[in-house]
Protein backbone atom coordinates (compact mmCIF):
# COMPACT_ATOMS: atom_id res chain seq x y z
CA UNK A 1 0.00 0.00 0.00
CA UNK A 2 1.43 3.52 -0.87
CA UNK A 3 1.07 6.23 0.88
CA UNK A 4 -0.47 8.75 -1.59
CA UNK A 5 -1.06 11.81 0.19
CA UNK A 6 -0.12 13.74 3.49
CA UNK A 7 -2.04 16.39 5.21
CA UNK A 8 -2.88 17.73 8.28
CA UNK A 9 -5.57 19.91 10.24
CA UNK A 10 -4.81 21.99 13.16
CA UNK A 11 -7.15 22.26 16.44
CA UNK A 12 -6.94 25.39 18.37
CA UNK A 13 -7.90 24.20 21.97
CA UNK A 14 -5.41 24.61 25.12
CA UNK A 15 -2.67 23.96 22.70
CA UNK A 16 -2.28 23.58 19.20
CA UNK A 17 -3.68 19.86 18.33
CA UNK A 18 -1.94 19.15 14.87
CA UNK A 19 -4.11 15.83 13.71
CA UNK A 20 -1.57 14.40 10.81
CA UNK A 21 -3.49 12.39 7.84
CA UNK A 22 -2.13 9.98 5.05
CA UNK A 23 -4.36 8.70 2.25
CA UNK A 24 -3.23 5.20 1.37
CA UNK A 25 -4.05 3.34 -2.23
CA UNK A 26 -7.13 1.37 -1.38
CA UNK A 27 -9.37 4.21 -0.29
CA UNK A 28 -8.30 3.79 3.51
CA UNK A 29 -6.76 6.93 5.58
CA UNK A 30 -5.08 6.97 9.07
CA UNK A 31 -4.49 9.93 11.57
CA UNK A 32 -1.87 10.56 14.24
CA UNK A 33 -1.34 14.28 16.11
CA UNK A 34 1.96 15.67 16.60
CA UNK A 35 2.87 17.61 19.51
CA UNK A 36 2.87 21.43 19.01
CA UNK A 37 5.71 23.74 18.43
CA UNK A 38 6.74 26.94 16.58
CA UNK A 39 7.05 25.88 12.53
CA UNK A 40 5.75 22.31 12.89
CA UNK A 41 3.17 23.05 10.15
CA UNK A 42 5.86 23.83 7.78
CA UNK A 43 8.34 20.59 9.09
CA UNK A 44 5.43 18.63 7.65
CA UNK A 45 5.13 20.72 4.28
CA UNK A 46 8.95 20.17 3.61
CA UNK A 47 8.61 16.17 4.63
CA UNK A 48 5.74 15.59 2.32
CA UNK A 49 7.73 14.68 -0.59
CA UNK A 50 10.10 12.13 1.48
CA UNK A 51 6.51 10.43 2.46
CA UNK A 52 4.15 10.49 -0.32
CA UNK A 53 4.76 7.46 -2.44
CA UNK A 54 6.72 5.01 0.40
CA UNK A 55 5.09 1.70 0.88
CA UNK A 56 3.14 2.33 4.33
CA UNK A 57 4.01 -0.71 5.65
CA UNK A 58 7.76 0.21 5.73
CA UNK A 59 6.65 2.53 8.98
CA UNK A 60 10.50 1.65 10.90
CA UNK A 61 12.21 2.62 7.79
CA UNK A 62 10.42 5.69 6.92
CA UNK A 63 10.78 6.90 10.75
CA UNK A 64 14.52 5.82 10.14
CA UNK A 65 14.85 8.19 6.64
CA UNK A 66 12.85 10.81 8.22
CA UNK A 67 15.35 11.43 11.04
CA UNK A 68 18.27 10.83 9.51
CA UNK A 69 16.64 13.85 6.86
CA UNK A 70 16.82 15.97 9.70
CA UNK A 71 19.55 15.16 11.95
CA UNK A 72 21.15 18.58 11.81
CA UNK A 73 17.60 19.95 12.77
CA UNK A 74 16.91 17.54 15.62
CA UNK A 75 15.33 16.34 18.12
CA UNK A 76 13.11 18.84 19.19
CA UNK A 77 10.21 20.25 16.40
CA UNK A 78 11.48 17.82 13.75
CA UNK A 79 10.73 14.62 15.66
CA UNK A 80 7.14 15.92 16.80
CA UNK A 81 6.80 15.96 13.35
CA UNK A 82 8.04 12.82 12.61
CA UNK A 83 6.15 11.36 15.89
CA UNK A 84 2.97 12.45 14.41
CA UNK A 85 3.58 10.78 11.17
CA UNK A 86 4.58 7.55 12.58
CA UNK A 87 1.02 7.61 14.28
CA UNK A 88 -0.79 7.99 11.08
CA UNK A 89 0.94 5.14 9.36
CA UNK A 90 0.20 3.00 12.41
CA UNK A 91 -3.54 3.99 12.28
CA UNK A 92 -3.03 3.25 8.04
CA UNK A 93 -1.48 0.08 8.08
CA UNK A 94 -4.28 -1.00 11.21
CA UNK A 95 -7.11 0.08 9.16
CA UNK A 96 -5.60 -1.37 5.84
CA UNK A 97 -5.05 -5.22 7.69
CA UNK A 98 -8.21 -5.03 9.85
CA UNK A 99 -5.87 -5.03 13.41
CA UNK A 100 -5.55 -2.64 16.55
CA UNK A 101 -2.51 -0.80 16.44
CA UNK A 102 -1.97 -2.28 19.82
CA UNK A 103 -1.95 -5.78 18.24
CA UNK A 104 0.21 -4.06 15.66
CA UNK A 105 2.78 -3.30 17.95
CA UNK A 106 2.84 -6.80 19.09
CA UNK A 107 0.08 -7.08 21.87
CA UNK A 108 -1.33 -5.81 24.92
CA UNK A 109 -0.66 -6.45 28.37
CA UNK A 110 -3.97 -4.82 29.69
CA UNK A 111 -7.06 -3.59 27.56
CA UNK A 112 -8.12 -0.76 30.20
CA UNK A 113 -5.24 1.81 30.45
CA UNK A 114 -5.25 3.85 33.50
CA UNK A 115 -5.50 7.31 33.33
CA UNK A 116 -4.90 10.55 35.60
CA UNK A 117 -6.43 13.67 35.34
CA UNK A 118 -4.49 16.94 35.10
CA UNK A 119 -6.12 19.69 36.90
CA UNK A 120 -5.82 23.19 37.75
CA UNK A 121 -7.80 25.23 40.55
CA UNK A 122 -10.78 25.93 38.36
CA UNK A 123 -11.91 25.02 35.12
CA UNK A 124 -10.96 27.96 32.97
CA UNK A 125 -9.50 27.00 29.84
CA UNK A 126 -5.57 28.25 30.09
CA UNK A 127 -4.72 28.09 26.54
CA UNK A 128 -1.11 28.70 25.21
CA UNK A 129 0.59 29.23 21.72
CA UNK A 130 3.11 27.31 20.21
CA UNK A 131 6.14 29.10 22.25
CA UNK A 132 3.78 28.83 25.48
CA UNK A 133 2.12 32.55 25.44
CA UNK A 134 -1.56 33.10 27.06
CA UNK A 135 -3.90 33.49 23.98
CA UNK A 136 -7.60 34.00 23.60
CA UNK A 137 -8.55 30.98 20.83
CA UNK A 138 -10.17 32.59 17.62
CA UNK A 139 -13.30 30.55 18.50
CA UNK A 140 -13.96 32.52 21.80
CA UNK A 141 -14.29 35.66 20.55
CA UNK A 142 -17.50 37.73 20.73
CA UNK A 143 -19.63 35.78 18.22
CA UNK A 144 -18.46 32.74 18.96
CA UNK A 145 -21.92 30.63 20.84
CA UNK A 146 -19.36 29.07 23.09
CA UNK A 147 -17.96 32.74 24.35
CA UNK A 148 -19.90 32.94 27.89
CA UNK A 149 -18.82 29.61 28.37
CA UNK A 150 -15.05 29.80 28.17
CA UNK A 151 -12.83 31.86 30.25
CA UNK A 152 -8.78 32.60 30.28
CA UNK A 153 -6.38 31.59 33.08
CA UNK A 154 -2.53 32.86 33.04
CA UNK A 155 -0.47 30.00 33.73
CA UNK A 156 2.34 30.32 36.04
CA UNK A 157 4.06 33.31 37.99
CA UNK A 158 1.90 36.94 37.03
CA UNK A 159 2.72 40.26 38.77
CA UNK A 160 -0.43 41.40 37.90
CA UNK A 161 -2.42 38.40 39.30
CA UNK A 162 -4.82 39.06 41.85
CA UNK A 163 -7.01 36.35 42.05
CA UNK A 164 -5.25 33.41 43.88
CA UNK A 165 -6.81 30.16 44.29
CA UNK A 166 -8.15 29.42 47.61
CA UNK A 167 -8.03 26.04 48.67
CA UNK A 168 -11.75 25.17 47.87
CA UNK A 169 -11.31 25.94 44.66
CA UNK A 170 -8.78 22.84 44.51
CA UNK A 171 -10.72 20.34 46.46
CA UNK A 172 -13.43 21.34 44.15
CA UNK A 173 -11.49 20.10 41.13
CA UNK A 174 -10.32 17.52 42.87
CA UNK A 175 -13.73 16.31 43.86
CA UNK A 176 -14.81 16.62 40.03
CA UNK A 177 -12.78 14.28 39.37
CA UNK A 178 -12.90 12.09 41.44
CA UNK A 179 -16.86 11.70 41.13
CA UNK A 180 -15.63 11.00 37.68
CA UNK A 181 -13.83 7.71 38.38
CA UNK A 182 -10.25 8.90 38.12
CA UNK A 183 -7.93 7.17 40.35
CA UNK A 184 -5.46 9.79 40.00
CA UNK A 185 -4.43 12.89 39.60
CA UNK A 186 -2.08 15.96 39.13
CA UNK A 187 -2.56 19.56 40.82
CA UNK A 188 0.75 22.35 39.87
CA UNK A 189 2.82 23.18 42.62
CA UNK A 190 4.62 26.24 40.73
CA UNK A 191 0.82 28.58 40.85
CA UNK A 192 0.64 31.83 41.01
CA UNK A 193 1.05 33.34 45.37
CA UNK A 194 0.77 36.63 46.92
CA UNK A 195 4.25 36.44 47.72
CA UNK A 196 5.94 36.18 44.88
CA UNK A 197 9.74 36.63 44.83
CA UNK A 198 12.31 37.24 41.92
CA UNK A 199 10.74 35.12 38.94
CA UNK A 200 13.77 34.31 37.55
CA UNK A 201 16.06 33.19 39.86
CA UNK A 202 14.23 30.05 40.85
CA UNK A 203 14.03 30.43 44.50
CA UNK A 204 10.84 30.36 46.96
CA UNK A 205 10.27 31.92 50.53
CA UNK A 206 8.98 29.66 53.17
CA UNK A 207 5.49 31.60 53.04
CA UNK A 208 5.07 30.16 49.15
CA UNK A 209 5.82 26.71 50.44
CA UNK A 210 2.77 26.97 52.74
CA UNK A 211 0.75 28.58 50.38
CA UNK A 212 1.41 25.59 47.83
CA UNK A 213 1.33 23.10 50.79
CA UNK A 214 -2.38 24.80 51.91
CA UNK A 215 -3.97 24.11 48.65
CA UNK A 216 -2.64 20.61 48.00
CA UNK A 217 -3.20 19.06 51.35
CA UNK A 218 -6.51 20.18 50.98
CA UNK A 219 -7.14 17.78 47.79
CA UNK A 220 -5.23 15.31 49.53
CA UNK A 221 -8.01 15.55 52.63
CA UNK A 222 -10.86 15.67 49.89
CA UNK A 223 -9.74 12.21 47.94
CA UNK A 224 -8.45 10.85 51.03
CA UNK A 225 -5.87 7.64 50.64
CA UNK A 226 -7.57 6.11 48.09
CA UNK A 227 -6.49 8.29 45.11
CA UNK A 228 -2.78 8.37 43.84
CA UNK A 229 -1.80 12.48 44.00
CA UNK A 230 1.38 13.65 41.72
CA UNK A 231 2.49 17.44 41.64
CA UNK A 232 3.77 18.75 38.82
CA UNK A 233 6.94 21.79 39.41
CA UNK A 234 7.48 22.98 35.43
CA UNK A 235 11.34 22.92 35.94
CA UNK A 236 11.03 26.17 38.09
CA UNK A 237 13.37 25.53 41.26
CA UNK A 238 17.00 25.32 42.08
CA UNK A 239 18.15 21.57 43.39
CA UNK A 240 17.94 23.23 46.84
CA UNK A 241 14.61 24.88 46.99
CA UNK A 242 13.12 21.57 45.27
CA UNK A 243 14.06 19.84 48.09
CA UNK A 244 12.75 21.95 50.33
CA UNK A 245 9.51 21.68 48.87
CA UNK A 246 9.14 18.13 48.43
CA UNK A 247 10.18 17.72 52.28
CA UNK A 248 7.43 19.96 53.04
CA UNK A 249 5.02 17.79 50.75
CA UNK A 250 6.28 14.75 52.52
CA UNK A 251 2.81 13.75 54.18
CA UNK A 252 0.66 13.62 51.12
CA UNK A 253 2.08 10.65 50.15
CA UNK A 254 2.45 11.90 46.50
CA UNK A 255 2.58 9.38 43.70
CA UNK A 256 5.64 11.60 42.06
CA UNK A 257 7.09 14.78 42.26
CA UNK A 258 7.66 16.26 39.13
CA UNK A 259 10.18 18.55 37.12
CA UNK A 260 11.05 19.98 40.34
CA UNK A 261 14.25 21.55 38.46
CA UNK A 262 15.48 22.44 34.48
CA UNK A 263 15.21 19.10 32.48
CA UNK A 264 19.03 19.42 31.69
CA UNK A 265 20.20 19.21 34.75
CA UNK A 266 20.64 15.31 35.04
CA UNK A 267 22.98 14.96 37.77
CA UNK A 268 21.00 17.64 40.54
CA UNK A 269 18.14 15.30 39.71
CA UNK A 270 20.16 12.61 41.94
CA UNK A 271 20.64 15.17 44.87
CA UNK A 272 16.63 15.77 44.29
CA UNK A 273 15.74 12.35 44.67
CA UNK A 274 18.20 11.92 47.37
CA UNK A 275 16.52 14.77 49.29
CA UNK A 276 12.82 14.21 48.95
CA UNK A 277 10.60 10.66 50.18
CA UNK A 278 8.88 10.32 46.76
CA UNK A 279 9.92 8.89 43.15
CA UNK A 280 10.88 12.11 40.82
CA UNK A 281 9.57 11.78 37.46
CA UNK A 282 11.01 13.66 34.39
CA UNK A 283 11.13 12.73 30.64
CA UNK A 284 8.70 15.33 28.62
CA UNK A 285 11.27 16.98 27.25
CA UNK A 286 13.85 14.24 26.54
CA UNK A 287 13.40 12.53 22.79
CA UNK A 288 16.29 10.14 22.47
CA UNK A 289 17.06 6.45 24.80
CA UNK A 290 20.40 8.20 25.82
CA UNK A 291 18.65 10.54 27.00
CA UNK A 292 16.19 8.76 29.85
CA UNK A 293 19.68 6.48 30.35
CA UNK A 294 21.13 9.27 31.83
CA UNK A 295 18.58 10.22 33.63
CA UNK A 296 18.30 6.74 34.98
CA UNK A 297 21.89 6.02 35.37
CA UNK A 298 23.08 9.24 36.64
CA UNK A 299 19.98 11.19 37.84
CA UNK A 300 18.69 7.96 39.40
CA UNK A 301 14.58 8.36 38.28
CA UNK A 302 12.57 6.40 39.24
CA UNK A 303 9.80 7.66 37.17
CA UNK A 304 10.59 8.74 33.46
CA UNK A 305 7.60 10.60 31.66
CA UNK A 306 8.36 10.38 27.70
CA UNK A 307 5.70 12.27 25.19
CA UNK A 308 4.56 9.60 22.85
CA UNK A 309 3.76 12.46 20.59
CA UNK A 310 7.38 13.89 20.64
CA UNK A 311 9.46 10.27 20.57
CA UNK A 312 6.63 8.11 18.77
CA UNK A 313 6.04 4.66 19.49
CA UNK A 314 9.07 2.88 18.07
CA UNK A 315 11.20 4.99 20.74
CA UNK A 316 8.75 4.77 23.76
CA UNK A 317 8.35 1.18 23.04
CA UNK A 318 12.72 0.85 22.92
CA UNK A 319 12.85 2.97 25.96
CA UNK A 320 10.37 1.21 27.71
CA UNK A 321 11.82 -2.14 27.54
CA UNK A 322 15.40 -0.56 28.61
CA UNK A 323 13.73 0.97 31.59
CA UNK A 324 12.03 -1.93 32.69
CA UNK A 325 15.25 -4.00 32.81
CA UNK A 326 16.20 -0.88 35.02
CA UNK A 327 12.77 -1.22 37.31
CA UNK A 328 12.09 2.12 36.46
CA UNK A 329 8.04 2.91 35.85
CA UNK A 330 6.58 5.66 33.22
CA UNK A 331 4.13 7.96 33.68
CA UNK A 332 3.48 8.91 29.99
CA UNK A 333 2.74 12.85 28.93
CA UNK A 334 -0.02 13.73 27.62
CA UNK A 335 -1.54 17.06 26.57
CA UNK A 336 -2.70 16.05 23.17
CA UNK A 337 -6.12 15.65 21.42
CA UNK A 338 -8.09 12.49 21.75
CA UNK A 339 -6.77 11.31 18.59
CA UNK A 340 -3.44 11.52 20.61
CA UNK A 341 -4.25 10.29 23.75
CA UNK A 342 -6.03 7.11 22.15
CA UNK A 343 -2.90 6.27 20.34
CA UNK A 344 -0.92 6.96 23.66
CA UNK A 345 -3.27 4.54 24.80
CA UNK A 346 -2.55 1.78 22.67
CA UNK A 347 1.08 2.32 23.06
CA UNK A 348 0.95 2.23 26.81
CA UNK A 349 -1.37 -0.95 26.42
CA UNK A 350 1.75 -2.82 25.26
CA UNK A 351 4.78 -2.00 27.56
CA UNK A 352 5.02 -3.89 30.88
CA UNK A 353 6.36 -1.02 32.99
CA UNK A 354 3.13 1.39 32.53
CA UNK A 355 2.31 3.57 35.32
CA UNK A 356 -0.42 6.14 34.07
CA UNK A 357 -1.44 8.18 31.06
CA UNK A 358 -1.88 12.05 31.64
CA UNK A 359 -5.37 13.75 30.75
CA UNK A 360 -4.97 17.41 30.20
CA UNK A 361 -8.43 18.24 28.46
CA UNK A 362 -10.53 18.44 31.49
CA UNK A 363 -11.25 22.47 30.54
CA UNK A 364 -11.34 21.93 27.04
CA UNK A 365 -15.36 22.59 26.44
CA UNK A 366 -15.77 20.24 23.21
CA UNK A 367 -13.15 17.54 23.77
CA UNK A 368 -15.86 14.99 24.03
CA UNK A 369 -17.44 16.20 20.61
CA UNK A 370 -14.16 15.61 18.74
CA UNK A 371 -14.98 11.27 19.05
CA UNK A 372 -18.41 9.71 17.69
CA UNK A 373 -18.78 7.81 21.65
CA UNK A 374 -17.87 8.82 25.22
CA UNK A 375 -13.89 6.60 25.40
CA UNK A 376 -12.51 7.81 28.42
CA UNK A 377 -15.05 5.89 31.18
CA UNK A 378 -14.41 5.96 35.19
CA UNK A 379 -10.72 6.75 34.88
CA UNK A 380 -9.93 4.33 31.82
CA UNK A 381 -9.38 4.06 28.26
CA UNK A 382 -10.66 0.21 27.00
CA UNK A 383 -9.46 -0.51 23.83
CA UNK A 384 -11.33 -2.48 21.65
CA UNK A 385 -10.62 -4.69 18.67
CA UNK A 386 -11.57 -2.15 15.90
CA UNK A 387 -8.89 -1.33 13.24
CA UNK A 388 -6.15 1.11 13.60
CA UNK A 389 -6.86 3.60 16.43
CA UNK A 390 -10.48 2.40 16.51
CA UNK A 391 -12.12 5.93 16.99
CA UNK A 392 -13.45 8.55 14.55
CA UNK A 393 -12.59 11.96 14.50
CA UNK A 394 -15.65 14.02 14.00
CA UNK A 395 -14.43 16.54 11.32
CA UNK A 396 -17.24 18.70 11.42
CA UNK A 397 -16.50 19.93 15.26
CA UNK A 398 -12.69 19.44 14.26
CA UNK A 399 -13.40 22.18 11.63
CA UNK A 400 -15.19 24.70 13.54
CA UNK A 401 -12.50 24.88 15.93
CA UNK A 402 -9.48 24.95 13.54
CA UNK A 403 -6.88 27.54 13.66
CA UNK A 404 -7.45 30.33 11.35
CA UNK A 405 -4.53 30.83 8.32
CA UNK A 406 -3.54 26.87 8.26
CA UNK A 407 -4.66 23.75 6.22
CA UNK A 408 -7.46 21.35 6.97
CA UNK A 409 -6.62 18.07 5.69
Amino acid sequence: MKITRLSWGVIEANYDWTIVRLDGTGGHFGLGEAYMGPGLTAILDELRPLVVGADAFQIEQIVRRLRGCTVHASPGVCFHAIAGIEAALWDLVGKQTGQPIWKLLGGSFRNRVRVYADCHAGDALDSMSSVLQSRKPSWAGPSSAVAADVSLKHHGWDPSETDFPAPGKYRERAREMADRGFTAMKFDADIPTPYPTDNYNRSLRRDEIDYVYERLSAVRAEIGPGVDLAVDCHWNYTTADAIRLGRALADLDLLWFEDPIPPESVRQLRAVQAGVPMPVATGENHYLITDFLRLIEDGEVRVLAPDVQKIGALELKALAYTADAMATSLAIHNISSPIGTIFSAHVCATIPNFLALEWHGASVPFFDDLLSAPWIELGEIHLSDAPGLGVTLNEEVAYRYRKPGEEFF
